[in-house]
Order: C-alpha cells, then structure tokens, then sequence
C-alpha cells in the first residue's frame, strides 16, 4: 500500500513540475589598467544587444524592455502566446553584462530552438569577446543573490 502511494505521489508531483533550461553568461569590462574594474562601456551594450537581436529575431521573440523590472536592462525578448515561453534577458552591473537565456519547455531536455539559441549564444559572445565571456556555473547562480533594485 505504501508503494502504491508513493507512487501515485511522484507521479503527481513529475506531471505538475517541470525542469527549465537556463544558461546565464557574463562578459566583463575591458580594464585599460591590470586590476582596475571599470562599467561596461556602451559599445559592449550595444554589441550584446545586437547579438540578442539576432537570436530574437530567429525564435520570433517579442522586444519586452520596455517591461523589464531588473535595473540597466540592456534586452529582454521573450516569446508571446506560449505557455512555456524562452526569455532572453540582458543586464548590466558594474563591470559586467550579464545575459539569460531561460525556458521551461514540456519535456525533460533542450528543445531545438533552445539549444541553437544556446549554441550560437556561446559562440557569438567568445567570438566578439574572446576571453573576457564566459558561462556562469549553476553553482554561482545558487550562491549569489540578486541585484537590488536602484
């Protein structure tokens, strides 16, 4: 009887969860002096944006900054009439950008938009920045709180 219920439960509690997909990326400031930690400049923004553009306009992601609640908003898109919508969102803080790319898809796993989004993410940041971007571990995202509102 105890296995039946505990079986019931975990099915119901899988049927209503569902596992997101995130990757949070960060490009750091160009510093002129070894060890100074100067803002990101405009034209790091303005490349970021660009690169989000391309992988927004790709997914048919809808221009949402506007909306944003998260201080210096470089970009956000996110999908309309989705139930499980991929955001893109974009932010600068101090000497970094930080980028997000989230979705809860249906099922367990990357969806195909998700992963080439993903993947062109990855490789257009170390293009254009090269050693100064890199992936944020999950770890980190646990361990770091988030901005407070300015």
């Amino acid at each position: 009887m105890k296995t039946n219920l505990s079986l019931v439960l975990s099915l119901f509690l899988l049927a209503g969860c569902t596992i997101p997909n995130q990757a949070r990326y960060q490009v750091s400031s160009a510093a002129v002096i070894p060890g100074s930690h100067p803002p990101v400049t405009q034209a790091d923004k303005e490349s970021v944006k660009e690169i989000l553009q391309t992988v927004a306009s790709s997914l048919k992601l809808k221009d949402m900054a506007t909306a944003s609640l998260v201080p210096n908003t470089i970009a956000y898109y996110q999908e309309i009439d989705s139930n499980n919508p991929v955001k893109l969102l974009s932010w600068a803080d101090g000497d970094k950008i930080f980028i997000e790319l989230t979705h809860w898809p249906d099922t367990i796993g990357e969806t195909l938009p998700y992963r080439s989004a993903r993947e062109y993410l990855e490789s257009e940041l170390k293009r254009r920045f090269g050693e100064r971007s890199s992936t944020v571990s999950f770890r980190a995202l646990a361990a770091t709180r988030p901005a407070r509102a300015q």
